[in-house]
């Protein structure tokens, strides 16, 4: 015996509602005209003749649904995507009520569809429309922190030609130089940071050292009238985690609270440890363990409600246009959740603004990358030519000029494939191999594996701007030795180049290439 349930509509919904019957299979025993509009049916017979399911997204969401319905009998306001027959997306907020034997057996639904495409659609609209703004403000950012990057490099370009008149020019050129290629690096690895692009590399260190080290350098910087004030734990654990990337979120938070004191003042910073049920009591999922808190307070104007609500979200800032890309807090917020942690801020408007950190103090390092093999344990006699794979020329010819400045002799590849074919000749003398990442015809990781193919010992050294996490994981499990960052100093390159194959060998142990 069939519990009984009504299907008539609700009589104001009528027209509006797409009303239906079906069995468990998907079959459709009734419909209204509403519900055959809905999905573009010509007539309800033609609807009838349709199973039900084929409208869903997936089997799986068929599945998903008709388990949902057996569980709770009844499913309000439930949110459905769905497709008509010629695949336009339908958005349907539907009321779905389960019929069911005396043996709990459920024979027929019967559900109310609500089309709610209109809406899903503007909403869609609204988000393209922020995401374009968010770019718009990122890229207004972006492009006033690189043009000036630019202007200071041709500005030194020209005081470089200027050096055979003027030597002393040099060497400011040379220094402005580098120090404006830190800053892009800088910006860069602040985007991925805000990304959470980046992996994590954990090792103990004293965050109260860091604290000072941080503090130091910001006084040498920051206007003589903001002043700094410490109360730090004295026996603070060492804390597992990223020191650059920590150190990062403490240049930001206090960046931020210069620049909420326009007029001067003070930024005061303590470290302490919270006991695991405090930060229980504060943040859902946090771990049973100590965390290091770190607290830094501004004596600034503070901030609004509203303001507060949004300072965490990419591309977000109250400073002038030009000023400010939106991503240091945005940061601040990436690398804390990457160690697991929690952010809390007070602020009032003429209060100032306190951020406080908390950050695992047991946390036990994940995906550790073991340093490669050098010096004595290296191999001291490998063979010491060098194939450079490089596709974009001036770095390539750069890196010819340090190389071979150094002694080492240099092949050179500008693309994977030529890269294979010329390790594939000279493979027993080969060394060292140091590949880009992201070249032409065949990527840097393909170009390492086509090459263990060839000679399994293959050393190498992959380079670029950026790589993501599983892929390193990946390519340092299959045998290379090490990564190298993008820009990186020459020097750095010519110091890991030895620390791996020695340096070079006398001329007359070359032995003849072609």
């Amino acid at each position: 015996m069939e519990n009984s349930a009504s299907v008539a509509s609700p009589p104001a919904a009528e027209g509006l509602t797409g009303n239906v019957v079906t069995r468990p299979t998907g079959e459709i025993v009734t419909c209204n005209r509403a519900f055959a509009d809905m999905f573009g049916f010509a007539s309800t017979d033609e609807a009838r003749a349709t199973n039900i399911l084929s409208l869903l997204r997936s089997r799986k969401d068929g599945a998903e649904l008709l388990e949902h319905i057996r569980e709770q009998r009844t499913l309000d306001r439930h949110e459905l995507e769905m497709q008509r027959p010629d695949g336009e997306r339908v958005y349907v907020v539907a009321r779905i009520v389960g019929v069911f034997t005396s043996e709990n057996e459920l024979t027929e639904l019967h559900a109310y569809f609500f089309n709610d495409t209109k809406r899903k659609r503007l909403e869609e609209q609204l988000v393209q429309g922020q995401k374009m703004e968010s770019l718009g403000t990122l890229a207004g950012g972006i492009a006033h922190d690189f043009n000036n990057i630019l202007a200071i490099i041709l500005g030194c370009a020209n005081r470089l030609e200027l050096a055979t008149s003027r030597p002393e020019e040099l060497p400011k050129a040379v220094t402005a130089l580098k120090e404006a290629v830190g800053r892009g690096a800088t910006l860069v690895q602040q985007l991925l940071t805000a990304a959470q692009q980046t992996e994590p590399q954990f090792t103990p260190f004293d965050l109260n050292a860091l604290l000072l080290e941080t503090a130091g350098m910001l006084q040498a910087t920051l206007p003589k009238t903001i002043s700094f004030e410490f109360a730090l734990h004295p026996n603070l654990p060492e804390l597992l985690g990223d020191r650059s990337q920590i150190q990062q979120v403490l240049l930001n938070l206090c960046v931020n609270a210069r620049d909420a004191m326009p007029g001067g003042g003070s930024i005061s910073i303590a470290t302490r440890v919270a006991p695991a049920a405090e930060v229980s009591q504060h943040f859902t999922g946090s771990e049973p363990k100590d965390y290091a808190a770190i607290r830094i307070h501004d004596s600034g104007g503070g901030m609004s409600r509203e303001v507060k609500a949004h300072i965490f979200e990419p591309f977000f800032t109250t400073k002038e246009r030009g000023k400010g890309t939106g991503l240091g807090l945005a940061v601040v917020y990436g690398v804390v959740n990457h160690h697991r942690g929690f952010v809390d801020v007070e602020s009032e408007p003429g209060a100032g603004s306190t951020f406080t950190l908390y950050l695992p103090l047991d946390r036990t390092a994940a995906g550790g990358i073991a340093a490669p093999e050098t010096g004595a344990g290296a191999s001291t006699r490998a063979p010491q030519l060098i194939l450079l794979v490089e596709d974009e020329e001036m770095l390539r010819e750069l890196g010819v000029t340090f190389l071979e400045a150094e002694g080492y002799r240099v092949l050179t590849a500008s693309d994977g494939i030529e890269a294979v074919e010329i390790f594939e000749r000279h493979r027993d003398e080969i060394g060292l191999v140091v590949c880009d990442l992201g070249l032409p015809k065949l990527d840097g990781r393909a170009v390492f594996l086509k090459m263990k193919e060839t000679r399994p010992a293959v050393r190498a050294i992959v380079a670029s701007g950026y790589i993501e996490p599983a892929i390193r994981s990946e390519i340092i499990a299959a045998g290379v030795i090490d990564t190298i960052q993008k820009p990186y100093d020459f020097r750095d390159l010519v110091a890991k180049i030895r620390s791996l194959i020695g340096p070079p060998q006398p001329e007359e142990e070359h032995p003849q290439l072609f």
